[in-house]
Parts: C-alpha cells; sequence; structure tokens
C-alpha cells in the first residue's frame, strides 16, 4: 500500500494537481495510529535518546520555558523532525517523498482540551494534517503571500492589524476528528484549537520544489560560462548599474539560448532525486 493512500481518498485524482483549496480526506484505514499515539511521545518525553530534532511547548502562540510534557493541562506539546529520529514516521515519510518527487518533513502536536497552541501562521510548504487521536477545530483563510517561499515566511512578513482583523472574521472553520486528513496548500493561513477532547495529529510538510528552484539550479550551471564568471569591472560604483544589468541579462540570454535542455534537465533531475531522500548540494 502506497504512503498516500494512508493519506488521501483518491491517489491517482492528487498526483493530477495540488489542490488549490484546504481539502479533508476520510481516511482511517490503515489507522494513522500505527505511525504514532500519545504513548509515543511518552516515551519520547522520558528518553532523551529518542528526541526529536526539536522539542518544545506553546500556548496561544507563544513559546513557554517549560518542560516537555506529553499530558500538559493547557500546553501543547511539539514534537519536529520526528521524520529524522522516529523510524515509523522516518520510512514514511521517505516513501511519501518518493511517490510526490518532493521532500517529506513530519512533525507531531499534542494539545489538551480547551486549548490552543499557535495563532494564525502560513506555511512555505503544502501541508498534510493527520489527526490521529480526539479532535481539533481549524480555521482557514486564503493566502495573504502567494505561493510564498522561505523569504515570504509569516514570522518575517507578518499580518497588519487590518490583515488580522479580517482573518479572525472571515475564516472558513474545518473541525477534524480522529482518522481525518486536511490537506492545507501553501500560503493559507491556519490556526487550530480544542474543544471538549484533547488532541494529537501530525502533520506531513511537503517542502516544495519549485520553478525558482529550477532557476536556482540553472544559476549553478551557469557558473561553467566563461562570459558569466567575467568580474564587473573596476571603479564599480561609478558605473551604471542598469547597463551592467543589461549586459549580464544578454549574456544569460545568449548561455540560455544554447542550453541543452536534455543535459541540463540530467543535472537537474539528479538534484531532484537527492532532494527527495534529504540531501541537498
Amino acid at each position: 500500500m502506497s504512503a498516500l493512500e494512508w493519506l488521501v481518498d483518491d491517489p491517482r485524482v492528487f498526483l493530477t494537481g495540488w489542490p488549490d483549496r484546504p481539502t479533508v480526506y476520510q481516511r482511517g484505514v490503515p489507522p494513522l495510529a500505527a505511525l504514532f499515539t500519545q504513548d509515543d511521545a511518552r516515551r519520547i518525553i522520558a528518553d532523551p535518546a529518542l528526541r526529536s530534532i526539536e522539542v518544545g511547548m506553546v500556548h496561544q502562540g507563544a513559546t513557554a520555558a517549560i518542560a516537555p510534557d506529553a499530558d500538559h493541562a493547557t500546553y501543547t506539546l511539539v514534537l519536529n523532525g520526528l521524520h529524522l529520529t522516529w523510524p515509523p514516521l522516518t520510512a514514511f515519510a521517505r516513501q511519501l517523498a518518493s511517490e510526490l518527487g518532493h521532500p517529506v518533513t513530519a512533525n507531531v502536536y499534542r494539545t489538551p482540551a480547551e486549548s490552543r497552541g499557535y495563532g494564525p501562521h502560513w506555511d512555505t510548504h503544502h501541508v498534510l494534517l493527520a489527526q490521529v487521536e480526539g479532535a481539533k477545530v481549524w480555521r482557514l483563510h486564503p493566502p495573504i503571500v502567494t505561493d510564498p517561499l522561505d523569504r515570504h515566511r509569516w514570522t518575517r512578513v507578518g499580518f497588519t492589524d487590518e490583515q488580522l482583523a479580517r482573518v479572525e472574521r472571515d475564516a472558513m472553520t474545518v473541525g477534524l476528528e480522529a482518522g481525518q486528513v486536511l490537506f492545507i496548500p501553501r500560503g493559507w493561513i491556519h490556526y487550530g484549537h480544542t474543544e471538549t477532547a484533547a488532541s494529537l495529529h501530525m502533520t506531513f510538510g511537503v517542502q516544495l520544489l519549485t520553478r525558482h528552484w529550477i532557476l536556482q539550479q540553472l544559476a549553478d550551471q551557469a557558473a561553467e560560462h566563461p562570459a558569466l564568471r567575467a568580474a564587473l569591472p573596476p571603479n564599480l560604483s561609478a558605473q551604471r548599474v542598469e547597463d551592467i544589468v543589461a549586459d549580464t541579462a544578454t549574456t544569460l540570454l545568449s548561455w540560455l539560448g544554447a542550453l541543452d535542455p536534455v543535459r541540463a534537465g540530467a543535472q537537474i533531475h539528479t538534484s531532484q532525486q537527492l532532494a527527495v531522500v534529504g540531501v541537498t548540494r
């Protein structure tokens, strides 16, 4: 059984194109708890050798300087980077990455009843959010920044007061129960809270390779073109920058015009395959 079948209703449809809106999938068989449970969270907290890459406690959007606790009555436990340290999620994330062709990370969050961990925020990656235990109510709002890159992280861009008021006023509500999966496209603003039941959910972050990533790969290949390695002239501060930009653009376009897409594509394919298994170069 494919990893994607654990998360979405019809993998063949999903693979034809990313959904452009939040989508709920009615999963649950096989049980998502086979990957992680509340007992696993307790085990990780108790054994430092099993710790995830990042362990923390948050409440109402703020980090709390308290010891990690998988059963705290108020604060949310955050276990980030479990795709690197927890064998079931390591194997699952790698399989999912292979099927999607993009790197995948895995985090786990445990929120007690009548509580909220993070406030409104957006991610620079797609999220497949799998509800394992309990229930959680999510508020979702269309992007302020379309298709954000790392430079557009919400912690850098932030909200204006007017934007935040609009998000909190106009966000749609989605209730998620154990066995359901919520797909959140990158850039969509989201925040969740629990009601009468505690919640344990996993997030699989699809770390998207984009056209901008392709341009970065091509820029690396362009470093082999002597004309693009040429130094800029002396007395640079006195030069007309627009002339230098125009000359560089002309040289770049000439290089791109002569580019062999098969040869260039082979190198990029290798980089993509390495990225899927977590190797960057």
